[in-house]
């Protein structure tokens, strides 16, 4: 079921005293039952809003039909994980201590990459290294090396089913291959994220769901081949952990571990502390600028006033400072005399302003300028 506000919801359950002929209404995404219509409407708006979370791929800001969908999609991407690997995996999830997602997903990749399990549909290879031609199909046994204590993957032998003809082959590690994206990255996430929750208590370990342990029928009489191998093809496993716990050299290497965090978080801190100077005094160093930047410009404003008002302020002639001499005139040169030219002047512009109004056509026959 999705998540609502990253919290799991529990839907309501039916009235107890609910009648066959009786009118309700149903929601029907969460399947719930409801008399009243404010009650019905009220989880009709939560379902359409964005509070609602995939829990299966962590997709958030979804509706409820969205988380639906997704959980449906994830679901389906999940049925194509071969069924014998989904009960592997969650076997050691089962059986073993695992608490860092990341870290078992690495180790899950690295250890079934190159071995299979009974009931899985492979590929074989008449030739080493999955060249030639090659044939599909069913492994129906593990064949190990009893005396061996750690089992190489291309030292494994496999008796198989060939699903065309039926016949039974014994083929070599190194003979056998998945199809592709059968055991991916994602594939073995989803697959922790669907079949096993992380309870709350110390130490926060995943714990596979009773649904799935039902589904998977992981109960006691259910064994994975060459699983004492696990731990010691990972040595970072829960199960590698404890056998090397306590060794003689395990109190120096944590020792040096608990020194070595300690430096760590000393340079960090070193290292914050002189990020934090360097920022005050950057932030020191602006705000001072910032100062002196408004303080030459109240300066240049007062001055400009202090100028502007003693430039209006009203003088006297002689005591303009701007002043120019005025120009040397040159008198006219003309046939009549100097004294004569003034009242050339006056004619000429009478002449001007009132030559239409006046008729001097017969004393000035020839016009005038």
């Amino acid at each position: 079921m999705p998540l609502l506000r990253k919290q799991p919801f529990v839907p309501l359950d039916l009235p107890d005293d609910l009648k066959p002929d009786e009118e309700v209404f149903m929601n029907p995404l969460t399947k719930e039952i409801f008399r009243n219509y404010e009650d019905y409407f009220r989880r009709s708006i939560l379902c359409n809003s964005l509070l609602w979370s995939c829990e299966y791929t962590g997709r958030s800001n979804l509706t409820l039909a969205e988380a639906l969908k997704s959980e449906t999609e994830a679901a389906e991407h999940l049925d194509k994980m071969p069924l014998a690997l989904q009960q592997a995996i969650c076997f050691i999830i089962h059986k073993g201590q695992v608490s860092s997602l990341t870290s078992f997903v690495n180790e899950v990749l690295s250890f079934y990459r190159e071995r299979f399990l009974p009931g899985e549909e492979v590929e074989i290879s008449e030739a080493t290294g999955g060249k030639g031609s090659s044939c599909t199909g069913v492994i129906q046994d593990v064949i190990l090396d009893k005396g061996a204590v750690y089992h190489q993957p291309n030292k494994i032998e496999y008796r198989c089913v060939v699903v065309d003809t039926g016949e039974i082959i014994l083929a070599a590690g190194n003979q056998v291959s998945r199809r592709k994206h059968q055991l991916t990255r994602e594939r073995v996430k989803l697959l922790v994220k669907c079949s096993a929750k992380k309870v709350t208590t110390e130490p926060a370990l995943y714990v596979v769901k009773q649904e799935h342990i039902e589904r998977l029928k992981l109960d006691e009489n259910y064994t994975v081949p060459y699983i004492a191998d696990y731990g010691k093809a990972n040595p970072n496993s829960a199960k590698r952990k404890k056998e090397i716990e306590g060794g003689p050299g395990e109190k120096k290497r944590k020792k040096e571990k608990k020194k070595s965090i300690e430096m760590t978080e000393e340079a960090i801190r070193l290292v914050a502390e002189e990020r934090r100077k360097l920022i005050e005094e950057e932030r020191n160093r602006k705000k001072k600028e910032r100062q002196e930047e408004r303080e030459l410009q109240r300066k240049m404003q007062l001055a400009e006033q202090a100028f502007l008002k003693e430039w209006m302020r009203p003088r006297e002639d002689l005591e303009l400072t701007d002043s120019k001499e005025l120009p040397v005139m040159r008198p006219p040169q003309t046939v009549l005399d100097n004294h004569l030219y003034g009242n050339l002047i006056q004619v000429t512009e009478f002449l001007w302003l009132f030559g239409e109004h006046v008729n001097f056509s017969e004393e000035f026959s020839q016009g005038h300028t």
